[in-house]
């Protein structure tokens, strides 16, 4: 079928002289975009995170972790105050998800920290986890004995950094990519594989997950020894909505979040989550 086929179609059987079909065509366009259900759509809230067990992790294609089901609860109350279509969990490499929330009015992200050079980036709604990373080695090499983050720069080692991370910037600042030290890794499942393949000699993990974070990987996570804090980023982890989302949304959340953790719903569910993962995973 050619173009006058087409427009025989569409309007008829005469067909439309070319000039007119581009003008039909992006009267069509305009139609559309002005379709309430069009602007419906464009409105939904897009939910967006990096899979992080057992903050928020996919669970067999469902949404699980203490941080989901606290966000769950709060869209839950969102939504009996206002009629928003709201998408399935997103489960995306950091660095993408972290892109979208940046570019797209509407986007929910969760769980990052909050920093100086971050915080005009997005619209930040409230706590949702603890946070704290230690630099891990394994007890089958030699030990690595330093007292700051500084102190491994003058060292030969592979520490491996997850890509556009907060950490990855940090080290950065203090001058680790002249070293040549840094790997940069997808996230900690990589990062926890290399390390017991002799591939990295150093992998920052959360310090109230690391063993079991190992053991679900199928590894001895008994054989992981902390060797430095990561003191400078040690804050809690944040949901956040991105810029040019509608107000109203950002506000509802910040008000509802808040309520949870008044009524020890947060707390409840923390430590539900954090003792199942810690007796499974290891087989305790």
């Amino acid at each position: 079928m050619d173009r006058s086929d087409v427009s025989s179609t569409l309007f008829g059987t005469r067909p439309l002289k070319p000039g007119l079909c581009i003008f039909a065509c992006a009267l069509i366009s305009a139609c559309l975009w002005h379709n309430p259900q069009v602007e419906a759509a464009s409105g939904q809230i897009r939910i967006v995170t990096q899979d992080f067990a057992p903050l928020q992790w996919d669970n067999d294609g469902q949404p699980d972790g203490y941080v989901a089901d606290f966000m769950l609860a709060v869209i839950d109350r969102v939504r009996d105050r206002l009629p928003v279509p709201v998408g399935p969990f997103e489960f995306l490499p950091w660095k993408r998800a972290m892109l979208m929330a940046r570019l797209e009015p509407n986007v929910l992200l969760f769980s990052l920290s909050r920093t100086p050079e971050r915080e005009d980036w997005f619209e930040w709604l409230g706590e949702v986890s603890p946070y704290g990373q230690y630099f891990y080695q394994l007890d089958t090499r030699p030990k690595i004995a330093v007292d700051r983050i500084e102190d491994l720069k003058t060292l030969k080692l592979r520490i491996g950094v997850q890509d556009g991370g907060n950490l990855y910037s940090y080290l950065k600042q203090l001058g680790f990519d002249e070293t040549g030290n840094m790997v940069p890794i997808t996230d900690y499942h990589q990062g926890i594989e290399m390390l017991y393949l002799g591939r990295l000699d150093l992998v920052p993990l959360t310090g109230f997950l690391a063993e079991a974070s190992a053991c679900r990987q199928g590894f001895d996570g008994a054989r992981l020894k902390p060797v430095v804090f990561v003191e400078a980023l040690a804050q809690p982890l944040w949901a956040v909505f991105s810029k040019g989302s509608d107000p109203q949304l950002v506000e509802a959340f910040r008000e509802e979040m808040a309520r949870l953790r008044e009524n020890g719903f947060f707390e409840e569910t923390y430590a539900d989550h954090i003792e199942s993962w810690q007796k499974l995973a290891c087989g305790q």
